[in-house]
């Protein structure tokens, strides 16, 4: 695996705010799936999106991770994206995966075995950090 590290710009976000984007390192990764479990972590992401009480949010190609569900003011005003994990479907893989500032790789597949688990009922690529 190899991260580069990309630093802070300014960009609208999704709801039409410019915020400046935090620091993200990117780690290079090829975590194989099936069409069909690739599809199933989108739409599990889709169904548990941070607009209705999730944490998820596809975007971009990438299904992105926030620190925060979503349900209430305070709650969305104190989210941040933690991390990403970019879906290429030419080849059916997470072809990287971007870590926000303040978080690592172990954080970001952490967070990947809990959606493999939700999506899949099983880790195949992500670890588990809890124990």
């Amino acid at each position: 695996m190899s991260a580069a590290t990309a630093h802070g710009q300014e960009r609208p976000d999704t709801r039409g705010e410019t915020k400046t984007l935090m620091d993200t390192t990117r780690h290079a990764v090829s975590l194989s799936y099936t069409p069909q479990e690739l599809l199933a972590l989108c739409n599990t992401a889709s169904q548990e999106d941070v607009d209705i009480g999730g944490r998820y949010e596809r975007r971009g190609g990438a299904i992105h991770v926030w620190s925060h569900r979503w349900i209430n003011e305070a709650t969305r005003y104190d989210s941040e994206t933690i991390g990403s994990f970019a879906v290429s479907w030419i080849d059916n893989r997470i072809s990287h995966i971007e870590c926000a500032e303040g978080f690592d790789l172990a954080d970001l597949l952490h967070e990947l075995a809990i959606l493999e688990e939700k999506a899949l009922g099983r880790i195949k690529h992500g670890r588990r950090t809890d124990g």
